[in-house]
């Protein structure tokens, strides 16, 4: 009898160790990246700069402006706990790394920050309504702007749409800062795609220059006077996707983690009270794994989950047609970068904990961040088509650029708000909201400058319930 209750002790024993070690590999694998094996996350990112980096006078005063070793260390603080998440999915995904920056110029990497009218959220500054067309909650609850995890991959999926649309990182760039309309309107005012030769206003003129300005100084700190702190190429956090229900305040109970951390980890959250379900994600640093896989072992009553990184679900980023024709996104004409703020006194707002441990936020929510850099889903110049110079899209990005708002499949999308003539192999089409000549195009498989010369248009606009002939079969090719 004795030997069988040991013997079920040291199954169960070997059981939760399995379990345990299982838990442990997956959360400790993570975050690694196959890609690159530096010892220094700054070397890694810097081996995958892929911009031009000409200092034009605009570069120069940003480098200089950036340059104080002061508020660069600063920044870089606030960027560490998730600067190896950004590089890793941004080369899992094959753009340049200097596009890891531009959280710097929206928020300088806090994921707290809130623009000075309150319209933009988040480390990428995130709008409600671009939020909810990335499928980012916004109740009382939870505001998912804020979880880095979503809020990255979906800046990356909308910053692979403008560079497909317009074949320039550049232009990508400006189009997330102003918004692809206006930059189509630019380029196509414009005998250059050359950003600096577009007419384009002043906020988003000193945008690119700012990433420049950053990567340039990331690259070579010895030119600036700066020293960059030592980063090692290691995940700072772990993604753990509960099996079960599982209250914040049970999480951090569990994984030792304080309120101040919680919140730099799972800003999306607005209450500890709340269950997160299997669908959702919480963060913890690293070195809190063991502890959480500890308590695992001990609550009888919580059964483990795998702790893996789901993909989201791929969404589509597109300049919409808008029932409401005002602009969706507010624009700061300031081009005040937080940088007084952040040398004078690095304070923290009062609804934003310091945690000194990791990386100290230093962005309060009236520090004039992010908003400058909205995202722009919709704007009064709505759709737009692929410019004739731009790339084609690669085909990991052909589902992607399917209408946002549409969903169902491209059978039924071609069919939905449209009455065929197979007679005339014309159909017609009305735009509804959330429609761009592109993405009708792609719909339709046919080509926007056939849908263009075949409705007369003289720009690259759609309006909300006009009327489109598109061609069908084998009239559109």
């Amino acid at each position: 009898m004795r030997k069988k209750i040991l013997l079920n002790i040291l199954l169960c024993s070997a059981l939760f160790a399995s379990r345990a070690d299982n838990l442990a590999l997956s959360m400790q694998q993570l975050n690694q990246s196959p890609i690159r094996a530096d010892s220094n996350l700054w070397q890694r990112m810097s081996d995958g700069f892929a911009l031009d980096h000409s200092e034009t006078k605009e570069v120069k005063y940003w480098e200089k402006r950036y340059g104080s070793p002061k508020y660069f260390n600063i920044i870089m603080q606030n960027a560490a706990p998730y600067l190896y998440f950004v590089v890793t999915e941004m080369e899992r995904r094959g753009i340049p790394t200097e596009l890891a920056l531009i959280p710097i110029v929206e928020s300088t990497y806090n994921p707290n920050a809130v623009s000075p009218a309150a319209i933009s959220t988040g480390m990428w500054q995130f709008v409600s309504s671009s939020g909810k067309r990335f499928g980012m909650i916004q109740n009382s609850d939870l505001d998912e702007r804020k979880d880095i995890v979503k809020s990255t991959r979906a800046a990356i999926t909308y910053l692979q749409y403008l560079h497909d649309m317009f074949g320039s990182w550049e232009l990508a760039i400006a189009a997330y800062n102003w918004g692809e309309g206006n930059i189509n309107t630019a380029v196509n005012n414009s005998s250059s795609r050359n950003f600096y030769d577009l007419d384009v206003r002043d906020v988003t003129h000193q945008y690119v220059p700012k990433v420049i300005a950053l990567a340039n100084i990331i690259q070579n700190p010895r030119k600036f006077g700066i020293k960059l702190t030592n980063l090692p190429n290691q995940p700072y956090f772990a993604i753990v996707n509960p099996q079960a229900p599982l209250k914040i305040t049970d999480f951090m109970t569990m994984s030792n983690l304080s309120p101040a951390l919680n919140k730099k980890l799972n800003p999306q959250y607005n209450s500890t009270s709340y269950s997160v379900s299997p669908a959702q994600r919480l963060l913890l640093p690293v070195s809190n794994q063991p502890t959480y896989l500890a308590a695992l072992g001990s609550n009888a009553n919580y059964i483990p989950a795998p702790i893996t990184a789901p993909i989201d679900p791929v969404v589509t980023a597109s300049n919409t047609a808008s029932a409401d024709n005002s602009n969706s996104v507010a624009n700061n004409n300031n081009n005040n970068d937080g940088i007084a703020a952040l040398a004078a006194a690095s304070t923290v707002s009062s609804n934003q904990n310091n945690d000194t441990s990791a990386a100290a936020q230093t962005a309060t929510s009236s520090d004039p961040i992010g908003d400058e850099a909205a995202i722009k889903l919709s704007d009064n110049q709505t759709a737009s088509a692929s410019p004739k110079a731009a790339a084609p899209a690669s085909n990991s990005n052909q589902s992607m650029v399917s209408d946002l708002l549409g969903g169902g499949s491209t059978t039924a999308a071609k069919s939905a708000n449209s009455n065929s003539d197979s007679k005339s192999g014309f159909t017609n089409y009305v735009v509804v909201s959330g429609d761009t000549l592109y993405s009708i195009a792609k719909r339709f498989a046919v080509p926007a400058e056939k849908i263009k010369a075949d409705n007369q248009m003289v720009d690259n606009n759609v309006k909300l319930n006009q009327v489109l002939l598109i061609r069908t079969g084998s009239s559109n090719s």
